[in-house]
């Protein structure tokens, strides 16, 4: 059986909400509701180690190889974010956009403690770094993934669906699961 998730309104997706197809939330300052899942903020003890995001490329955190397996078949376009002050990268693919964005000036506790709009949950580490989900009600298709990489920083990886193509790709948090992975894999080498 299929489970749907909420769509999310985390840190890359809003970068590519003005230019994804099937994207209709945005996230904004505000206050949320404590999220579902758990309400506890992961801490830096929980990283395997820091990793900075200073001055990464956000189109340079995947490889070309890693491209057909994540269904990409275009080159990332840089899309500047202003809720996050970064520059992030947008890839749209017909019925499906993926977006990262390297934040720095920020820690991933902004959603857990409810500084933004949209559902945090903590969900399983990514590679071994804490990582959450968050997700809008108004917004099923779409998912953003935040890893915790150091004090202050976090990675946003975003997926979002089009209505019509929703049987074709991933549920929405699996695709943003994914995305983050190879991001971060390529970050720890």
């Amino acid at each position: 059986m299929r489970r749907l998730l909420p769509t999310s309104v985390a840190a890359l997706g809003l970068v590519l909400t003005a230019c994804a197809p099937g994207t209709t939330g945005s996230p904004t300052p505000g206050s949320t509701p404590p999220a579902p899942e758990s309400t506890s903020t992961p801490t830096s003890s929980q990283r395997p180690r820091e990793i900075k995001l200073d001055g990464k490329d956000a189109c340079q955190l995947l490889s070309s190889d890693q491209l057909p397996a994540l269904r990409i078949d275009r080159p990332g376009k840089p899309r500047e974010s202003d809720l996050y002050q970064a520059t992030g990268c947008s890839w749209t693919v017909t019925g499906a956009g993926n977006s990262l964005v390297p934040v720095t000036k920020e820690g991933i506790e902004v959603w857990t403690a409810g500084k933004r709009e949209g559902r945090p949950a903590v969900i399983e580490p990514v590679l071994g770094f804490p990582a959450i989900s968050v997700t809008l009600p108004t917004d099923e298709l779409r998912c953003d993934v935040m890893v915790d990489t150091s004090e202050g920083q976090y990675l946003t990886a975003g997926f979002d669906v089009t209505p019509s193509y929703r049987d074709e790709f991933p549920e929405p948090c699996d695709g943003a699961r994914r995305l983050a992975e190879a991001a971060m894999q390529n970050l720890l080498k």
